[in-house]
């Protein structure tokens, strides 16, 4: 099964998934994307920082995801703002 996030699903993920993102997102300028493999429960995501510093995440920790520098682009979301995420944790 796979899904595909976009601005009306982000707040399926939850308020203390989304809670994590917000504070590892940093940046207002910082744009995430999320995987869409899974079952959408925990996405491993990653965040392109202002600097264009991309960093991969774990999403069952929000810690560094060590196997790849960054995700392949067909298996990952469509990027979100911070606004668009906080936004998103508005309707948890």
């Amino acid at each position: 099964m796979s899904i595909q996030w976009n601005e009306e699903n982000l707040s399926l993920l939850g308020k203390s998934f989304l809670l994590n993102v917000i504070s590892n997102m940093r940046f207002e300028e910082s744009r995430v994307r999320f995987g869409e493999t899974g079952k959408g429960t925990q996405p491993n995501y990653q965040i392109t920082f202002p600097n264009q510093r991309v960093w991969t995440v774990r999403g069952s920790s929000h810690e560094t995801y060590e196997d790849a520098e960054k995700f392949n682009s067909e298996r990952i979301s469509i990027p979100f703002s911070l606004a668009v995420v906080r936004a998103a944790l508005q309707k948890c």
